[in-house]
């Protein structure tokens, strides 16, 4: 704990917890911003988005030390605000040089890890097969656990609701080549989760329509004689 002194008891802090309150509040303002939403879910009829987490985890830091942890993660969100409004070119700011080095030299061995390891596939296609089949059990069944939820908790053998055009349509604006059949059995497929769609399509590529044969121009006629 941090001791404010006599100019912060007339608001009750008396004392500020410890800890990167600034620095955590600062990138959820930019995580806010800049993250987009990549998939929504109901409990209870109650419509969430996947940042919900991350909220829930920042409200529990603001709650753990009131009203110091609330002046702190205040004090982070109209940080992480004026540098996104690149206020007076916040956004230019660098340590210094010096700074930079010691940084390098002392924190980068800490934090650092190996280079992943590249894959040897050249094709689009073969990336996403190959790594569909390295996905990890624990991540599949956290797919599967998100997808009961996004469709309302549907018991097994019940009607499915029918995919909706919007997510028809933004499938066919990703794979040109699926036709609607193809996009409403995606969806059908992975209980009309739009991330899940994407992911059979990958795994199952509509086929390239053949191109439509060519007539041949018929040939001119030969000139009458005289």
């Amino acid at each position: 704990m941090l001791a404010t002194g006599p100019s912060g008891s007339p608001l009750g802090l008396n004392v500020l917890p410890a800890g990167p309150y600034g620095v955590l509040f600062a990138a959820l303002y930019q995580f806010y911003r800049v993250i987009p939403t990549m998939y929504e879910f109901k409990v209870f009829g109650i419509a969430f988005t996947d940042k919900v987490f991350m909220y829930a985890l920042a409200t529990q830091l603001i709650l753990s030390h009131m009203p110091g942890s609330l002046a702190s993660a205040v004090c982070g969100l109209l940080a992480g605000a004026i540098y996104r409004s690149d206020m007076a070119g916040t956004r230019r700011w660098r340590f210094p040089e010096p700074i930079k080095r010691l940084a390098i030299k002392l924190l980068l061995p800490i934090f650092s890890s190996s280079p992943a390891i590249r894959s040897t596939a050249t094709t689009f296609e073969n990336r996403s097969s190959s790594s569909s089949r390295t996905s990890d059990r624990p991540a599949q069944a956290m797919r599967e656990y998100l997808d009961v939820l996004s469709t309302g908790g549907a018991a097994q053998g019940a009607t499915p609701r029918a995919p909706s055009e919007s997510d028809v349509a933004t499938l066919q604006s990703i794979f040109t080549t699926a036709t609607q059949e193809q996009a409403t059995q995606a969806l059908n497929a992975t209980n009309n989760n739009l991330e899940a769609a994407v992911q059979y399509l990958l795994d199952n590529p509509a086929p390239v329509p053949a191109p439509a044969p060519t007539t041949p121009a018929p040939a001119p006629a030969p000139p009458a004689s005289s």
